[in-house]
């Protein structure tokens, strides 16, 4: 079952981290990872996408004051 992991984890399986998505062996324990809120259900590809993160021009400027 494919399953998004929501917190780190370690397991017979392997170590993961919070939005690796991974094809699970067993069913049953994917399952109850879902309902602990340690999971979600995942479809389609078990690459995980990563957010990159971009720089963001902004106008306003900080300046230290006395």
């Amino acid at each position: 079952m494919k399953i998004k992991i929501l917190e780190s984890i370690s397991a017979v399986h392997g170590s993961f981290s919070p939005g690796e998505i991974t094809d699970w062996p067993d069913a049953k324990d994917a399952k109850r990872l879902i309902e602990a809120g340690v999971a979600e259900a995942a479809g389609g590809s078990t690459r995980s996408k990563k957010k990159v993160e971009t720089a963001k021009e902004t106008d306003s400027v900080e300046t230290a004051t006395e």
